[in-house]
């Protein structure tokens, strides 16, 4: 209690010591310009009297006293800061050089940042194009259990939610699905289902027609469908008469696996909800009752004056009364409410955040460089401010005065960053847009939020390297600074050991940037050397999708696989062809559990796991996978004949690491009431299925004939003679005769499959490269200016060393140990941030090493190396000091 009246009684003494402080000063200010008039007026022929009471009457009253004082300090403050300007630029003028270094350094950091805010901006800042979509919110079905986000509802929960929940003014759901849009050539194209009420939540009207009626939604109804801008364009080449026009679309869920829809309206440009990807199509989707089935995403528009929090709270407590009340489906479902902005944006999030991180790097690097490079001006400066601190100037008006010079470099260097950012940012975004699925990417501009974050930055960045010089050189110590102003400009202790610590600093953080790009390098370096398993010369690939509603039982679709396989295969230029489920390199893989026939599990209720893929008779061969042991699939392989596998020497040394495997068996449940026998045939070698940088995991391969129905998404691979390029059409045209409503999503070859899985650890090598070579650049020039200013400070020492009998060598040596000292220190203070930022790498990019000791080490000798060659220079100008010459220029 006592300490508390104390506190407050020190508050109030503190307050009204600031207010009488205040009031003096205006005082003083009032006394000065009454005083000033009140001469006036006598130098006018007044009498003392009467000169006092006219500069009163003159100033008017008390209140109109203080304003006109106030005026008159607001136009003082404007004189000052006009005049601190002219002097600037005067200053900056007769120092072309620092001025010119100064701006281009700035102009790289400032230009760095504000390209990649630009990104940002145009995929996470900007406002989606809906009526208040600050109150748009993804509400994710999730798994309490395990802590993951499903995406994606059961129906049942959906309506729960909506009808339960009080947060919310509106909720809508839509599932998007993949259809057969027939025709010539069968197309496989995106179809959004969407419940009543999608269109008016979002706010978002048709271009052209009209959206879903209520009975339009409702099972049985006749079928009708919007198209997207770009689907329109490209299929229908945008035709004014489009309302009326119908497709023909099939699929499984649909009614009669086909259906006839519509076409009733079409939706406004660059309208796509559900990913950047295609052109897709929205039709009304048909309730599922079943509440274990989960197909659906929520989206939801907050009510006013309700925030994300609060809207996750409630939902916390919704899906908690549904999992007491659905046990059996709903026991570990819980949900998740996020921005919908952010949850569009997904996982490039993370990047964008990360380069933003490192972008901000490079220009806390600049702001060091040219913090140093004013500190050694301010030093050669120091008989000037020690004059004007001996004339009266004061502190704070020193401050402002340097500070506006330094201002003045940011904003130069600020303009031109803006300049280089709006050339870059746009060639950054068409980067990104070809290696990544970035929503929103493509309206990536120079807008006046990124205009307003350049000169933000720019004013920020002129504080920050400003601010230290400043408050070094305006509080001088005159007797001291006056001697050594006449000695050299040394600058003094203080300002050597200031510009050290700032060349720790920047070299700590050009460690981060570089281990994080040579952590990168590397993984691409060791990615690109990894052989994949398989031979991708000649070698090409073609994704097609089999709709079961076309072929609608299993000995349909196999005789439809077996008549591709026999046109390609009789095709000219094709050696041979196979089909595989899950293609190396091309970002499927499925697992599955099974049991070791005559072993137990590993544990009660476990079983064993492993990777499974589906292959035809021939696929090792036309990949050019070998056979280590046994035999691969062949035609004497049937549905009649006892189920068979193949395993990779990975499940060989997992599953039999003592034994031969051939003629071993696995029990895989393919039912709830039945399980399969497979005998193992074959040992294959490994090949990396999931990426370059990720090692062979356990893969056990099923015949497609056996055990159960062939799977409907196969894709073809096909070894051919002479150019893959030009077989391209001829593998296309054999495999679209046999069936034209089987669409084809794409041929490729195995080289551009390779290729692609490279390109995103490529893109952020290349970029972090780009940055991290920078910051070492800045680095080692902010390194390479103290040294050299310490050479030419301690040029009279060094002359005294010499006539005293020191060698060239250990001149050479002192230079060079500063520099390298320093660089030491620096390197030892950025590990930790080094191997933080690796860790951050490694979440964001699969397959690169968390902490790789080698690269660090290598970096840190990198840096060391650049750091000697930076202090060469200054070193060899230190040996050929005149001992003569330094101390008569003394």
């Amino acid at each position: 209690m006592k300490m508390a009246i104390l506190k407050k009684f020190r508050r109030g003494w503190a307050a009204l010591f600031r207010k009488n402080r205040a009031e003096r000063e205006l005082a003083d200010e009032l006394r000065f310009h009454l005083e000033r008039q009140t001469e006036i007026n006598i130098a006018a022929g007044m009498s003392a009297a009467e000169a006092r009471d006219r500069a009163r009457r003159d100033f008017g009253g008390p209140e109109q006293i203080k304003e006109e004082c106030r005026e008159a300090r607001g136009v003082h403050m404007i004189e000052n800061f006009l005049q601190d300007l002219r002097y600037g630029l005067r200053t900056l003028a007769r120092t072309p050089g620092f001025a010119a270094v100064s701006i281009l350094t700035l102009m790289l950091g400032i230009g760095a940042n504000t390209a990649i805010f630009s990104v940002v901006n145009a995929v996470l800042l900007r406002p989606l194009p809906f009526p208040d979509s600050d109150r748009l919110v993804m509400v994710w079905s999730t798994n309490t259990k395990s802590g993951d986000t499903e995406d994606v509802g059961s129906y049942p929960d959906y309506a729960d939610w909506k009808a339960r929940s009080q947060s919310f003014s509106a909720m809508a759901a839509f599932a998007s699905r993949s259809v057969t849009l027939a025709g010539e050539q069968a197309e496989l194209v995106r179809a959004d289902r969407v419940a009543p009420g999608f269109f008016e939540l979002l706010g978002i009207a048709p271009e052209q027609g009209r959206t879903f009626r209520p009975e339009e939604q409702e099972a049985g109804a006749s079928g009708v469908a919007l198209i997207s801008e770009a689907f329109w364009k490209s299929h229908f080449a945008g035709r004014p008469d489009i309302l009326g026009q119908t497709l023909r679309l099939e699929a499984d869920w649909l009614v009669d696996h086909s259906q006839t829809f519509t076409i009733i309206g079409v939706m406004p440009p660059g309208f796509n909800i559900s990913g950047p990807e295609g052109e897709p199509i929205y039709i009304p989707f048909v309730p599922d009752p079943d509440r274990g089935h989960g197909f659906l995403q929520v989206i939801a528009r907050l009510k006013r004056g309700v925030n994300v929090s609060h809207a996750q709270a409630e939902m916390n407590i919704i899906t908690g009364r549904l999992a007491r009340e659905y046990p059996k489906d709903d026991s570990t479902v819980g949900a998740n409410v996020q921005p919908l902005a952010d949850a569009l944006a997904g996982k490039v999030r993370m990047g964008l955040f990360v380069f933003l991180g490192v972008v901000a790097l490079v220009l806390l690097i600049a702001c060091t460089n040219v913090a140093n490079l004013m500190l050694a001006r301010s030093a050669a400066r120091q008989k000037e401010l020690a004059v004007r601190a001996a004339l009266g100037a004061g502190r704070v008006r020193m401050v402002q005065q340097l500070l506006t010079e330094s201002t003045v470099l940011a904003l130069a260097g600020g303009l031109l960053g803006l300049a280089l950012a709006a050339w870059s940012a746009p060639i950054l975004a068409r980067v990104l847009a070809k290696n990544f699925n970035i929503p929103r990417i493509e309206t990536t501009r120079t807008d006046l939020w990124v205009l307003g974050f350049a000169l933000a930055l720019s004013l920020l960045t002129g504080i920050v390297f400003g601010i230290l010089p400043a408050l070094a050189a305006s509080s001088p110590d005159l007797n001291q600074d006056l001697r050594e102003s006449g000695r050299s400009a040394s600058g003094g202790l203080r300002g050597r050991r200031v510009r050290g610590l700032l060349v720790i600093s920047e070299t700590a953080m050009a460690l981060i940037l570089l281990a994080g790009a040579g952590l990168l390098l590397k993984s691409m370096l060791v990615m690109r050397s990894t052989a994949p398993g398989f031979e991708t010369l000649s070698l090409l690939t073609a994704d097609f999708w089999v709709p079961r509603a076309r072929f609608s039982t299993p000995l349909a679709r196999m005789e439809y696989f077996q008549n591709v396989l026999a046109r390609v295969n009789s095709t000219p230029g094709v050696r041979s062809a196979a089909l595989v489920a899950d293609l190396p390199l091309g970002g499927g893989s499925d697992g599955l559990g099974f049991h070791i026939v005559g072993r137990p599990d590993p544990a009660p209720g476990e079983m064993f796991d492993s990777q499974f893929n589906i292959a035809s008779p021939g696929y090792f061969q036309t990949m050019g996978i070998p056979i280590r042991a046994g035999r691969e699939f062949s035609g004497q392989d049937s549905a009649a004949t006892p189920s068979v596998i193949v395993i990779n020497q990975t499940a060989a040394k997992k599953f039999w690491p003592a034994e031969n495997p051939i003629g071993r068996q696995i029990a895989l449940p393919v039912s709830k009431n039945a399980t399969a026998i497979l005998t193992v045939i074959g040992v294959a070698g490994d090949v990396r299925q999931r990426s370059l940088g990720a090692a062979p995991q356990p893969e056990i391969f099923v015949d497609f004939l056996q055990p159960g129905p062939p799977w409907p998404w196969l894709v073809l691979v096909a070894r051919v003679s002479g150019d893959p390029q030009a077989m391209k059409t001829n593998l296309r045209a054999a495999a679209g005769s046999v069936d034209a409503g089987v669409p084809f999503l794409r041929v490729r070859s195995m080289d551009e499959v390779l290729a692609s899985t490279l390109a995103q650890p490529g893109v952020f090598t290349l970029l972090l490269g780009i940055f991290a070579s920078l910051a070492v650049a800045l680095a080692a020039v902010g390194l390479y200016g103290v040294v050299s200013y310490t050479v030419t400070q301690r040029m009279h020492e060094m002359g005294i060393r010499v006539a005293l009998g020191a060698r060239r060598s250990d001149l050479l040596r002192l230079v060079l140990r500063h520099g390298l000292v320093l660089t030491v220190l620096g390197i030892a203070v950025g590990l930790g941030g080094a191997i933080a930022f690796m860790r951050v790498l490694n979440n964001l990019i699969p397959g690169v090493q968390a902490v790789d000791a080698l690269t660090l080490s290598f970096v840190c000798a990198l840096l060391l190396g650049v750091a000697l060659a930076a202090c060469i220079l200054p070193a060899r100008r230190a040996t050929r000091v005149d001992p003569v010459i330094a101390l008569r220029y003394e």
